[in-house]
């Protein structure tokens, strides 16, 4: 019997360490500690938004300004709408860096001053698209030189991001660190094709 106990709080401690030292599934550990910034003025006809709430790694849910709506026809004015970080992709949320890019979008722009500059084209998605600043940091370079963010050369050919990519691969920043990386378009690509189809 008292071996039986003595094995019992055995276990019970091994439990405990392992729960202690329980491998951080946030992804937080992909997030640079010395995290770069971007400095770059943002345009005069930037607009001040609230950023409600982060969707994805880059997309928000946000209040849409006044004299944004004052501009709309009445069809489309709601209280907030979803928009979409352009120039970037990040990985999708289920992809190794997905929750990484979550968080750091959440540390960045949740409880901030944010601006944005809407785009006249929309995505793939029909999301706006808009680039968004806080101060004088871009937000959609600072996740692709902190490697958290995929430039897609079908929809960006600017110089700017794709030296941030190369300089976040080359000190292998956020998932770059990581082996056998997927583009986000690709990982969506081969979901589709394998995804259980309903006869």
């Amino acid at each position: 019997m008292d071996w039986f106990l003595l094995i019992l709080v055995v276990f019970l401690i091994i439990a405990r360490l392992l729960g202690t030292y329980k491998k951080d599934d946030t992804e937080s550990y992909l997030i640079n500690k010395s995290w770069v910034h971007c400095h770059e003025t943002p345009p005069k006809h930037a607009l001040n938004i609230k950023v409600l709430k982060v969707i994805g790694g880059n997309s928000v849910l946000a209040e849409i300004p006044r004299e944004f709506l004052a501009e709309k026809i009445e069809s489309t004015k709601k209280a907030c709408f979803e928009l979409r970080l352009n120039h970037i992709e990040t990985p999708e949320y289920t992809q190794r860096g997905g929750r990484a890019a979550v968080l750091a979008l959440e540390r960045l722009l949740i409880e901030r001053e944010v601006k944005a500059v809407f785009h006249h084209c929309k995505d793939h998605f029909e999301k706006s698209l808009a680039t968004l600043y806080i101060v004088d940091r871009n937000v959609c370079l600072e996740l692709t030189a902190n490697g958290l963010a995929w430039v897609n050369k079908k929809y960006n050919q600017e110089p700017l991001y794709w030296r941030a990519l190369q300089q976040a691969q080359i000190k292998g920043l956020g998932i770059w660190s990581l082996t056998r990386n997927i583009p986000p378009w690709k990982y969506r690509k081969f979901r589709r094709l394998n995804e259980p189809r309903l006869h």
